[in-house]
């Protein structure tokens, strides 16, 4: 922690103003009220004012490395009245030692100096008290900013670890689903089976790439969904059926990576597993107000049982947008009327 008014040139123009104003107030009371010459005047006003002021730098050490006790002041406050007695007792004695010797041939000053002792070593008590009481609120203030950027640091570290808990619980679910998917078609068309790894490889090199926190442009995310949904088309053929709508604003909107691959795959899972009919899986994008509005939306049979899954796709989804907008994201979802719709807002502002 660097000393609060040495450490910039801002605050020592500053400090040193406040000087020049104490000194120039002292020398006025000297010359109109006193009568003194304007020599002794400014003399003892710059050698006094401007030496404590040097001092006074002083009192900053044993606020920094003695901090306050509440439980136990005792031994603070001894310590300070020590570095304050020491200050106070070199700056008295410079101070009186140098205008002695500059104005010997000054009687009736040389009197009023001697005699001065007194209310000299009082004033600079109480400056010496002021500038303590400044040095404590500085430092606290910095404590108090130091702290917060720790926290800061340890909610970003805390945030980062649940992304990647949260992440390496979705992909080998993926993964598992589609090595089933290829160990099938290796005996009854290897040809397919063959695309199909070419395209998971290429997915998971996607994946893989980015951190699991970092955000892509929705036009490159999609086209990596793309390539996800044509693995499972492998799978399904003409059961599965997706659409995209995309508008120009949202093509270079940020999203996270990989956010949208376990609704698509919740929806393959949950409708076109179950179905013996064409399922359509439509995506949609479009800017609302504050938001970047996306839909993920596909058919289902009502009268096919429904097949219970843990939830984990869907949970998992809310909680990353939850953490990577800084809870500023909403996600809901419906089922009704033989169709099941996600609806994901993302703010267009979340930094």
């Amino acid at each position: 922690m660097s000393h609060p008014i040495t450490g910039s040139r801002r605050t020592v123009l500053i400090y040193s103003f406040v000087w020049l104003l104490i000194s120039a107030t002292q020398g006025v009371l000297y010359h109109f009220v006193l009568q003194f010459p304007v020599s002794v005047v400014i003399a003892d006003a710059i050698i006094s004012s401007f030496l404590f002021g040097f001092l006074g730098l002083l009192a900053w050490y044993p606020t920094r490395y003695i901090p306050f006790q509440r439980h136990s002041p005792f031994y603070s406050i001894l310590a300070h009245v020590v570095a304050g007695a020491l200050v106070l007792g070199v700056w008295v004695l410079l101070t009186v030692a140098i205008l002695n010797a500059s104005f010997s041939n000054q009687a009736n000053y040389i009197e009023f100096l001697n005699g001065s002792l007194a209310w000299r070593a009082i004033l600079g008590a109480l400056v010496y008290l002021v500038l303590v009481l400044v040095y404590y609120l500085v430092t606290n203030n910095q404590k108090l900013q130091e702290r917060a950027q720790q926290e800061e640091r340890l909610r970003s570290l805390v945030r980062e670890a649940e992304l990647n808990m949260l992440k390496s619980q979705i992909n080998p679910h993926f993964l598992f689903n589609s090595l089933n998917s290829i160990a099938s078609l290796t005996m009854s068309n290897p040809d397919e089976a063959r695309d199909m790894i070419i395209r998971l490889s290429d997915f998971l090199r996607y994946s893989l790439k980015h951190r699991e926190n970092e955000f892509v442009s929705l036009k490159e995310e999609l086209g990596h969904m793309r390539d996800y949904l044509a693995i499972e088309k492998v799978r399904f053929g003409e059961k599965l059926l997706y659409e995209f709508e995309i508008g120009e604003e949202c093509e270079n909107f940020p999203v996270p990576t990989m956010i949208f691959q376990p609704l698509f795959e919740n929806a393959i899972r949950h409708s076109v597993y179950e179905s013996v009919d064409p399922v359509t899986i439509r995506f949609a994008c479009a800017p609302d107000r504050e938001y970047m509005k996306t839909i993920i939306s596909n058919d289902y049979d009502p009268q096919v049982p429904y097949m219970k899954g843990t939830g984990v796709g869907l949970q998992n989804v809310r909680q990353r947008i939850q953490l990577g907008y800084k809870e500023k994201a909403t996600m809901h979802w419906t089922g009704e009327g033989g169709k099941f719709t996600v609806t994901i807002l993302f703010p267009r502002i979340f930094t």
